[in-house]
């Protein structure tokens, strides 16, 4: 599950890089590619939580499977916008490529923001992931 959010982070990263300097029915129009380019892993993370849910281990896995094949997929999706729609470069422009995205997917970004821990977006991974539960903290004072 992690790799997921760490992939939509990712993603959500990229598409702020993705034009250059131009009028706002441009910002719209990558917002519009972004959004068809994140649409299969999002619909994969519902179900994957629903999977999740209900337990069941054999779905769990089969749908890590599906969800090597969709984060290739959406990294040659992305790939293929960065050359279409170019880079933006600050923080100007990253606000106006996250207003258009918010007006293309407000579900999507809706999604990823409610995903997106603070501490995943360093990269670091929560304590209850990936069995670090049991794992104790050091307390020792340096």
């Amino acid at each position: 599950m992690t790799k997921i959010t760490k992939f939509s982070i990712a993603l959500s990263l990229l598409a702020f890089s993705c034009t250059n300097n131009p009028p706002q029915d441009k910002y719209d129009a990558m917002a519009k590619d972004l959004c068809s380019c994140m649409k299969p892993m999002m619909e994969l993370q519902n179900e994957m939580m629903q999977v999740l849910g209900s337990g069941n281990q054999d779905g769990m896995a089969a749908l890590m499977e599906k969800a090597q094949q969709i984060n290739t997929e959406g990294e040659a999706c992305v790939a293929e916008l960065e050359k279409k729609h170019g880079t933006i470069n600050g923080a100007e422009e990253e606000a106006k490529a996250m207003e258009a995205l918010r007006k293309a997917c407000p579900d999507i970004v809706a999604a990823m923001e409610q995903t997106a821990a603070p501490n995943m977006m360093e990269g670091d991974l929560p304590m209850e992931e990936e069995g670090m539960q049991g794992v104790p903290e050091d307390t020792s004072e340096e």
